[in-house]
């Protein structure tokens, strides 16, 4: 069922990046940051997102209920796009095609979201120094989130889309661990 909601997100987020890229401008970077924007709020507010997602609560009465919340705050697109979302009792992806939809613009715009978390702060030279690499390595534009987390002892985990790289002490005393358990 998961998988056939992100197929179904994928389509629709496929649609709005190329109606917000025909409108031109910044439209199709508009539509994102609304899209997470939504998102955010449907996370934050589990009762918005009930009402949302109940049957018993019709599309027009769902429909007005976004417009009342969203219209002026957001890219007429992304209000149509709801729109459209609520005709077809679709709004229960928002969230994956939200998803679906940054990894796409991010795609189109050459550039790569990433997180690195240290197990301290980093200066701000050596967080340069890492995106410079990671942009070199990569060939395209870099996103670089930057978290600590203390628990890893030492070192970096560094994720890239799908990937993790495991740099981390702690990732190092789990795998000696893994594997002399396994002897």
């Amino acid at each position: 069922m998961r998988t056939e909601l992100q197929g179904v997100a994928a389509q629709y987020a496929e649609a709005a990046l190329d109606l917000a890229s025909a409108a031109g401008g910044n439209t199709a970077d508009a539509v994102g940051d609304d899209l997470q924007l939504i998102n955010q709020l449907l996370q934050q507010n589990r009762q918005f997102a009930t009402v949302l997602e109940l049957p018993s609560v019709n599309a027009e009465e769902k429909k007005a209920l976004l417009k009342d919340i969203f219209q002026g705050k957001v890219n007429e697109l992304t209000l149509r796009l709801l729109d459209l979302l609520a005709d077809k009792r679709r709004l229960e992806i928002l969230g994956p095609l939200e998803h679906q939809y940054r990894d796409l613009l991010n795609k189109k715009n050459n550039l790569v979201s990433a997180s690195l978390v240290s197990s301290e702060k980093l200066s701000d030279q050596a967080i340069a120094n890492i995106k410079a690499r990671l942009t070199e390595h990569l060939g395209k534009r870099l996103e670089l989130e930057v978290n600590v987390d203390p628990s890893l002892i030492g070192g970096v985990v560094l994720r890239l889309g799908d990937q993790v790289i495991d740099g981390s002490l702690k990732g190092q005393l789990k795998a000696i661990e893994k594997a002399l358990l396994a002897v």
